[in-house]
């Protein structure tokens, strides 16, 4: 199997659950095909054989009662002019065949269901069985919720989950080279957990019950971290127009309400294994599992992955 065209793109892979139609993954895909020129693989698990089947075309019997929604669905994508490659994996479970997939199309990005979403999906993409996933993936992840449809106007505005440390700085960057590609703005978030341990503002101060220490401390926190925020801006995306959100609030519920007002969120996320993969933290956990918006996970250690896909954004047409 090609893992990448002529030009050296590496495939957008969608998982595609074909017993619950779940097609989320794959508007999601198709709109970063369409934006990055990669090419577009759709993967559906069917729990069969040991073989790794690709077809293009009429749908066979070997897929069984899976046929009639791989169908539809290879026929809405050609009606609609897009061109895709759909990939059935016979395996013994859903976990494995996925996983199997992506390490053979070694993607540049992968999309998949939120685990949010109940029944057959929810049971497929949600706790170990979903690391495994995604871990097998060593690129950014994209974790697409229920119900999701590309806006008409594409991708307007693109927010970058920002902390002070190289995942934020590679949100970040990885934003700003979305916008620049997709003519959007940015709007860089970065929330400031308003439990922070009392810093003295002076005992007269807190004797005479002038102001409240705990909200002196997180507004001094809220300025520190908006200054650092605007030099990573200016470093990184100083071309672009960029809204600055700094929040006061638990990280993950920040970036989740943050995720209301944007069309993309980038985030990153700590690895935590031998493998340079991606194991999800437990804020990156929560907001892909909550947001509102497709979140675009960049797994540390798999730099390289990443900038294959940011730089496919220049590459030319084959």
């Amino acid at each position: 199997m090609e893992p990448q065209d002529r030009a050296g793109r590496r495939p957008v892979v969608a998982a595609y659950s074909a017993a619950i139609d779940a097609r989320e993954p794959v508007e999601f895909a198709v709109a970063a095909s369409r934006l990055t020129g990669a090419p577009l693989t759709v993967v559906a698990v069917h729990q069969g054989g040991p073989t790794l089947n690709r077809f293009i075309g009429e749908v066979d019997d070997t897929v069984g009662e899976a046929r009639p929604a791989l169908e539809s669905l290879r026929q809405d994508l050609q009606q609609r002019g897009v061109d895709v490659q759909i990939v059935v994996v016979n395996e013994d479970t859903v976990a494995r065949g996925l996983e199997r997939a992506l390490l053979e199309l070694k993607p540049g990005l992968v999309a998949v269901g939120s685990s949010a979403r109940r029944g057959v999906l929810r049971r497929v993409l949600r706790g170990e069985t979903a690391e495994h996933v995604i871990h097998a993936a060593r690129c950014p992840v994209a974790v697409v919720p229920h119900g999701y449809q590309p806006p008409e106007a594409g991708l307007r505005t693109i927010g970058a989950a920002f902390a002070r440390t190289l995942e934020g700085n590679e949100a970040l960057h990885a934003a700003a080279v979305l916008a620049r590609a997709g003519g959007a703005r940015v709007r860089a978030i970065m929330v400031v957990d308003p439990h922070i341990e009392e810093q003295s503002p002076g005992l007269m101060a807190k004797e005479h019950h002038d102001l409240d220490a705990r909200e002196t401390a997180t507004a001094r926190e809220e300025m520190g971290a908006e200054a650092q925020l605007r030099e990573a801006i200016a470093a990184v995306a100083g071309d672009l127009e960029v809204d600055v959100d700094v929040l006061a609030n638990d990280p993950a519920d920040g970036l989740v309400a943050a995720s209301e007002f944007v069309d993309l969120l980038v985030m990153g996320s700590r690895a935590r294994a031998p493998r340079r993969a991606l194991i999800l933290g437990s804020v990156s956990r929560k907001v892909t599992e909550r947001a509102h918006c497709p979140v675009v996970v960049l797994p540390r250690g798999a730099a390289e992955a990443t900038e294959l896909l940011l730089s496919s954004l220049h590459a030319p047409s084959a």
